[in-house]
């Protein structure tokens, strides 16, 4: 049996990949006539989530595609590069990890990607068209509103033979109404990551002004906002909504920046596919993993991992 790894040295294995390929992306780049699409610089945090996407995407395939076409579909695609943190890490965005980080032996056979950013968009192509490799899967990116997007894709799906698809919704807060996510669940075979924005949904709760934006991404039950209700309030309303549409929800995965700002990523899957505990316990155990973690945690880690001497806590380069 292996030796368990400690958080540090499960960091290490899962960023290090990331690393890498986004500086082939990085690299890539170059040789493009115009060297200056955009990227997504966000904090550090911005890597738990995309470990965890990677983390559990090789499960996912493992068991779904041996026996069906599976489809990936991000809804809020962004550039597809990421600089992270401090240092600007590069490192690929949502939209490429299943592209250029294919760890099953299986891979999907249509990707759907989706974006309201003209200029994300250009970029995302770009930089699909050089990483892809020998990825045979077809890829449709579009410039469209998450919300309407919903409406597409079970065509778009039954075109290509999907039997079902994994769904990344990573919006910057509160775009993706409810009524979307519930068509969404109702018209396609999926599993589900939710980005919540629980930092923002905190701040906006008892906001005369915000409270209707709040309902409408929460769901039924929250058009009376108790004097009292929090973000945890908010988090249980939207997972009970999840079961009333058929979703069973293993965890919800708070993702922290190191400082107040955080978020929490909410898998919204079926309990079994034929008995099987499997997608259960990959997020308990991601879950264990990145809450013990934070942004800072990361960029000390990135930093360490790039050469660099850089402490905090246990987090020391020996």
């Amino acid at each position: 049996m292996p030796a368990k790894m400690d958080d540090r040295e499960w960091l290490v294995k899962h960023l290090t990949p990331l690393m890498d390929k986004g500086k082939e992306l990085v690299a890539l780049s170059q040789n493009l006539p115009s060297k200056s699409l955009p990227t997504y610089d966000k904090g550090a945090w911005t890597g738990l989530k995309l470990i965890l996407e990677k983390y559990y995407l090789k499960t996912y395939l493992d068991i779904l595609g041996r026996n069906t076409r599976v489809g990936y579909v991000d809804l809020f695609a962004g550039p597809g590069l990421n600089l992270i943190g401090d240092e600007k890490v590069p490192i690929p965005g949502s939209p490429l990890i299943p592209i250029m980080l294919p760890e099953s032996k299986q891979r999907f056979s249509s990707y759907i990607f989706s974006d309201t950013d003209k200029n994300y968009v250009k970029a995302l192509r770009e930089r699909v068209r050089l990483a892809r490799h020998d990825v045979s899967g077809t890829v449709n990116i579009m410039s469209k509103d998450a919300n309407l997007v919903v409406d597409d894709l079970p065509k778009l799906l039954e075109e290509e033979r999907i039997g079902h698809c994994f769904v990344f919704i990573d919006p910057e807060g509160m775009e993706f109404k409810w009524e979307s996510l519930q068509k969404l669940v109702r018209d396609v075979r999926c599993d589900l990551i939710i980005n919540f924005p629980s930092s923002g949904i905190q701040r906006n709760l008892h906001n005369p002004s915000t409270t209707r934006s709040v309902a409408e991404f929460l769901g039924p039950g929250t058009n009376h906002i108790p004097a009292s209700a929090d973000e945890r309030w908010a988090i249980e309303m939207y997972r009970a909504n999840l079961r009333r549409i058929g979703k069973d929800i293993s965890t919800e995965i708070e993702v922290r920046s190191g400082s107040t700002f955080h978020y929490h990523l909410i898998p919204a899957v079926r309990k079994t596919y034929g008995g099987s505990p499997w997608f259960f316990r990959v997020f308990v155990e991601a879950k264990k993993k990145i809450e013990r973690l934070s942004g800072e945690v990361l960029d000390i880690v990135a930093a360490q991992i790039e050469g660099k001497m850089r402490t905090i806590g246990n987090y020391v380069v020996e």
